[in-house]
């Protein structure tokens, strides 16, 4: 058995490497991916003050600290069973919609789009956000731009661009001012433009890798993601669905309290990062999708008009569920 060894992996956002099995045919067997960073975040927080957490658990991710921030702040409200002001849980929302809005950005301008628009066999040296930047610069200006817009939303609503002071257990830190509020409205559509010209290059896009969509990572594999009473895609409330890989409701209804009722957690010999796995099902027949497919797969609709008719062309193009990790 040969081995193929990629150390480290790029254009992600951590540290992992990968093996490639290769049997005596030279054909692959297997492959693993390895998370090579240890984390600690589940001993190194015992103990401490729960107002402490938020700003803590931030520190899993610098690209998507919000999300972990309102995570550990939503827990801390339960514990000290607070329901917090309407306006703070708006303002919440928006500063999460923002995050999605950057971290978008960074995943699809920094990240894929080198490949999607240099071709996968250009020259590595030049296959990175630079050459994006030397080959088209106004699609890599708009992608800055929106990225940039998502950043400083965050920052006028959360103090801070990364690892934002502003959301504290007990709903936020400070209220928004009526010009934050209308500097906010005055960019919104430019950004609005430049996310809907993006959605057109990528469906245009997509029709030169008809290949590898079919191919690359194209497995069965149930679904996850939040959801409100009517199905609609959530990112901040609502309760957890499973969709299987045949499109069927699995569970649903699921609170945030109940998570490990039905969410397992196996320990892999190749990685530091555990596999959460649907219990019912085991491991590893109950693995799912999460993030940006995952959470599509498992909603009925978005809610909205224009994401709502981007979803069905996508679902008549691709199916429901999509299953190629090429759509991420």
């Amino acid at each position: 058995m040969k081995r193929i060894t990629i150390d480290p992996v790029t254009r992600i956002e951590g540290h992992a490497k990968v093996t490639i099995l290769l049997n005596d045919e030279g054909r692959v067997a297997g492959t693993e991916f390895h998370v090579t960073q240890v984390r600690g975040f589940e001993k190194f927080t015992e103990g401490r003050p729960y107002y402490e957490m938020p700003g803590i658990t931030a520190r899993i991710c610098g690209i998507c600290p919000v999300s972990h921030l309102l995570a550990s702040a939503k827990a801390c409200d339960s514990i000290m069973a607070v329901r917090i002001p309407p306006a703070a849980k708006l303002q919440r929302e928006l500063v999460h919609c923002a995050q999605i809005v950057q971290s978008h950005a960074l995943s699809f301008f920094y990240l894929s789009a080198p490949d999607l628009l240099l071709g996968m066999d250009s020259d590595p040296a030049t296959r990175n956000v630079l050459g994006l930047i030397a080959a088209h610069p106004e699609l890599a200006r708009e992608g800055i731009e929106l990225r940039k817009f998502g950043q400083q939303v965050i920052e006028m609503l959360a103090k801070e661009r990364v690892h934002g002071s502003g959301i504290v257990a007990g709903g936020m830190a400070e209220p928004v001012s009526i010009a934050t509020r209308d500097r906010i409205l005055a960019e919104l559509p430019v950004a609005k433009l430049i996310a809907t010209r993006t959605i057109a290059f990528f469906k245009g896009a997509l029709d030169n890798y008809d290949e590898e969509i079919r191919f690359f990572g194209s497995a069965p594999m149930m679904s996850a993601g939040l959801v409100d009473r009517s199905g609609n895609l959530q990112f901040y409330d609502g309760d957890l669905r499973f969709r299987d890989a045949g499109g069927s409701i699995a569970a649903d209804g699921i609170a945030a309290e109940q998570y490990d009722t039905f969410i397992g957690e196996a320990s892999l010999r190749e990685s530091y990062m555990k596999a959460p796995f649907f219990r019912s099902r085991g491991f590893p027949e109950g693995l799912y999708r999460v993030g940006p497919l995952g959470r599509i797969n498992a909603a009925d609709q978005c809610g909205t008009p224009i994401a709502d008719a981007e979803l069905a062309e996508l679902r008549l193009r691709f199916g429901h569920p999509a299953e190629s990790a090429f759509l991420y």
